[in-house]
């Protein structure tokens, strides 16, 4: 059985640096993938059809191959900091390049709403293998 995301383009605007994921049972969202609920295609179709383009179903493994390492950025006194609180994050960048993969891979479920994806020149994520992912307050 297939499994798919739902990326929310409504809701991913211009400002936003990651594409913006519905969360399990339709409650809420994340900016990370391996956090965002899975659905069955019967439960994509029933949410993408009606929402009218704001939301796309996406195959799982798919937007997966599209998500980058936790984000960091860099302080002004030169060290390292997680973009975002919490734990380990999977986001897919909100780029021109990911919607035009995302909407490629997508569920046809009706037409979708045209994304705003950040200028690249705007980002402020720096991605790191994980091997050399910083510890909170380190120098890299």
């Amino acid at each position: 059985m297939s499994q798919y995301l739902i990326a929310h383009v409504g809701h991913t605007i211009r400002d936003h640096e990651h594409i913006t994921w519905w969360r399990p049972d339709s409650r809420g969202y994340t900016i990370c993938t391996h956090k965002a609920g899975v659905y069955t295609e019967l439960e994509a179709r029933s949410i993408c059809t009606p929402a009218g383009g704001t939301c796309i179903a996406v195959p799982k493994d798919e937007a997966t191959k599209l998500a980058c390492t936790t984000p960091y950025y860099r302080r002004l006194n030169g060290y390292l900091a997680k973009l975002y609180d919490g734990d380990q994050h999977a986001p897919v960048p909100n780029s021109s390049a990911a919607w035009r993969a995302l909407d490629a891979a997508r569920l046809d479920t009706g037409r979708m709403d045209k994304p705003t994806p950040m200028a690249a020149s705007r980002s402020r994520a720096i991605y790191l293998p994980a091997s050399l992912q910083p510890n909170e307050g380190s120098a890299a």
